[in-house]
């Protein structure tokens, strides 16, 4: 249901709506209407001294002292702001002020049908003509009849055979007009509520055009950014399989070579010694890369488990400090392991292997990158976590490549300027394990000034 089928009234916070349109589109005709109804009213002052030139000053002086001033009245308050307000109750009163004129008329001379006529007049002009709403065009139209009723009975001298017959018509008139108001404010508030239905349509499609727009423009970015992605990821790839072939052959050639060597029966058993221990140095490194190459292919499967088990921080500290300080010591690069945790503290809930290649990738980079100075690293407690460091002195990362340099087959220097050893997966296997155990890894540093890598982790202390 539109609206009240009794009262045609919508829902307040619509009936507030179409009030105000109705106001909007009505006040132009209202002024129009009642300056007509004025000239009318006036115009039909000729009849009165034609035909009743006994009652000439009486009916004139209900025309032109108290009817029309009050018809004019309206279209002078019109033109201020509160009649917004009281529009609807000023035409009801104006539609009975013209008729209650025409019968007291009607009770002077009841005999005289011109009267009769103009009371006909005004009923159809406050039904149709001067926008007032059905519900109180009834009861103006209505109340006239009742008031018909008592001046013909009770002040003048009308047959009750004459009353009967105009009660007929003003009856008629009433229901006749009634019912066409009530029609034509039902389709004006159809017609509003189809408006306003198509209204709120057409933004909603508006605004799902919109929404379409950018969904289609942040679509194309995301397909635009997609596509530069697979363009640089084929140039990393590219680049990482060169690489990579690189590695691969360069420790296979030493194991060939070397081991071609090893097959001279008269090479002193010092070389043979030097020789065996270089074909196991390029062995290892080959089992390294190797190492890795699965790594991130279990990691981008998805298939990498999470090993959780009660470990030693500072062991696990110690024995990577251990490990790479012949390392350092050979190339003069000072290792120092800075922070650890308090013994009570040291036992932690976590993943040791994952731990263990996170740091030895971090240190292993240091000291590849370093040519002087120290490396420092270390683990401190944060919050209810553990942050991890590792601090070098060498060559730095630029700005642009800091993030860069996490991704699969990414070293820091794209374009092998002063390209080091290795296949570009230790920080990427590094991030994952990292983000697998349930923390993050960044990188502090500036070019030529070293470089801090960092990486939280949870700070577990339970049983698994």
């Amino acid at each position: 249901m539109l609206h009240n089928p009794y009262t045609l009234s919508f829902s307040k916070r619509q009936e507030r709506a179409f009030r105000e349109k109705y106001f909007a589109d009505s006040l132009w005709q209202v002024r129009v209407a009642f300056l007509l109804v004025a000239l009318l009213y006036a115009a039909f002052g000729f009849l009165d001294t034609i035909i009743v030139p006994e009652y000439r000053k009486e009916f004139h002086f209900i025309r032109f002292a108290v009817v029309i001033p009050a018809l004019m009245g309206v279209i002078l308050l019109s033109y201020f702001s509160f009649f917004r307000k009281i529009w609807q109750l000023l035409l009801m009163f104006s539609f009975m002020v013209g008729g209650v004129g025409i019968i007291i008329m009607l009770a002077l001379v009841p005999d005289n049908y011109a009267y009769y006529g103009g009371l006909m007049l005004v009923l159809f002009a406050g039904y149709f003509f001067i926008r007032l709403r059905f519900l109180m065009a009834s009861i103006a139209g209505w109340s006239l009849l009742i008031i018909y009723n008592v001046a013909a009975i009770f002040f003048s001298d009308a047959p009750g055979e004459l009353i009967i017959n105009n009660n007929f018509f003003f009856i008629a008139a009433n229901a006749i007009g009634m019912m066409a108001a009530y029609n034509i404010e039902s389709f004006t508030r159809r017609d509003f509520y189809l408006n306003k239905k198509l209204d709120a349509r057409q933004l909603e499609i508006t605004e799902t055009n919109k929404n379409l727009e950018q969904k289609v423009r942040e679509r194309t970015s995301e397909l635009q950014y997609a596509k530069e992605r697979a363009e640089e990821s084929d140039k990393l790839k590219s680049a990482f399989l060169a690489n990579l072939s690189h590695e691969i052959r360069t420790p296979m050639n030493g194991i060939m070579g070397f081991a071609e060597l090893l097959k001279n029966p008269q090479l002193p058993g010092e070389q043979q010694r030097e020789y065996a221990g270089i074909i196991e140095k390029s062995g290892k490194r080959m089992l390294n890369i190797i190492n890795d190459i699965v790594d991130i292919s279990r990691i981008e499967a998805g298939v990498m488990d999470v090993s959780l088990e009660k470990s030693n921080i500072n062991e696990q500290l110690e024995y990577v400090y251990g490990f790479f300080k012949p390392q350092a010591d050979d190339k003069g690069l000072q290792l120092i392991l800075t922070d650890k945790l308090s013994t009570g503290k040291a036992m932690v809930l976590t993943d040791s292997e994952k731990l263990y290649a996170i740091l030895t990738n971090l240190v292993k980079n240091a000291i590849k990158y370093s040519s002087q100075g120290t490396i420092q690293f270390g683990c401190n407690e944060n919050r209810s976590k553990l942050e991890f460091f590792v601090r070098d002195t060498g060559i730095g990362i630029p700005e642009d490549r800091q993030q860069a340099i996490f991704e699969r087959f990414v070293q820091a220097d794209i374009e092998d300027r002063e390209a080091r050893q290795g296949a570009g997966l230790g920080l990427a296997i590094s991030k994952a394990y990292v983000e697998m155990l349930g923390g993050e890894i960044w990188v502090e540093s500036k070019i030529g000034q070293g470089s801090t890598f960092y990486f939280t982790l949870p700070y577990h202390t339970g049983s698994v």
